[in-house]
């Protein structure tokens, strides 16, 4: 297991970080260099132009804040299996929890955050999600959507090149995944989550409301679904205003948070918002 970890100064929290699926840790520590749809583009081509290829992970360590992060094994596997991991490494860290820790998730770690709070006694005092789907997300569904639709797609494909063509086709591959059926609303996984806010834990959720997810190539995925769907089936993830690309604005809203934010980003670009870092650095410094 690929781990980070950073020794901070004076007595202050341990603000652990939790990547999405399908990612690794450098989403967080290293997000010049982090790569999507299998490492074929860099995840900062998902930014807006200009914007500083930063996250939240380096505004602490400049803080002088202690930061724990790793790479899950399964990335696209089961939300337990990262639950587990990062239950072990909170055990194997745990001289440096006397402070409590500071759980900071983007996308499904927001999820392994809450049913990793369902059984631990270490203290947390802040859990903070990103573009979590909170209440699931239908784009689980695409893989089952899109199929009929595969003669059209391969025509777009063909039109926009072979760039689009690779991009898509991993898009597929990981909307297909075994690991986003978990993401379904109403699935096992979220019939089972049994977590309630808290006392002491201030919780804060941040969601997107730009879908344009292929900023790295020519066609807007917005455009592409429009043209391949009647404007009633669009999902609310793909809708202008209303999600990010894959997970809905109103998904991301955690329960039982104390603040809850949208933000103009897509499901990468949040992680570079300015707004959003402005927003975890003084909720981690409240704390």
């Amino acid at each position: 297991m690929e781990v980070f970890f950073h020794r901070g100064q004076g007595k202050r929290p341990l603000a652990v970080f939790i990547h999405g699926m399908g990612m690794n840790l450098q989403t967080w520590a290293e997000p010049t260099s982090a790569r999507i749809l299998g490492g074929r583009y860099l995840l900062s081509l998902l930014a807006e132009p200009g914007v500083e290829i930063a996250t939240s992970f380096q505004d602490l360590m400049a803080g002088g804040y202690s930061l724990l992060s790793w790479s899950q094994s399964r990335p696209v596997g089961p939300i337990m299996t990262a639950v587990e991991e990062l239950d072990q490494l909170i055990r194997k860290y745990r001289e440096h929890t006397s402070q409590g820790i500071i759980l900071i998730c983007h996308s499904r770690g927001g999820l392994v955050a809450r049913k990793y709070l369902e059984q631990t006694d270490i203290q947390v005092r802040g859990v903070i999600t990103l573009a979590t789907p909170h209440h699931g997300t239908s784009m689980a569904r695409w893989a089952a959507i899109l199929s009929p639709l595969a003669s059209a797609i391969s025509q777009l494909m063909e039109m926009a090149g072979k760039d689009f063509d690779s991009a898509v086709r991993r898009v597929m591959e990981f909307l297909g995944s075994t690991g986003l059926r978990e993401l379904l609303p109403g699935s096992q996984f979220y019939l089972g989550l049994k977590d309630t806010a808290r006392k002491d834990v201030r919780y804060v959720s941040v969601g997107g409301t730009n879908p344009d997810l292929l900023r790295a190539v020519s066609v807007s995925l917005p455009q592409l679904i429009g043209r391949l769907l009647p404007e009633a089936a669009v999902p609310e993830e793909m809708r202008e205003g209303m999600g990010d690309g894959l997970v809905s604005a109103a998904s991301s809203v955690l329960p039982y948070a104390v603040e809850h934010v949208n933000v103009h980003a897509n499901h990468g670009s949040i992680l570079f918002d300015r707004q959003v870092r402005r927003l975890v650095m003084r909720t981690v410094e409240s704390v």
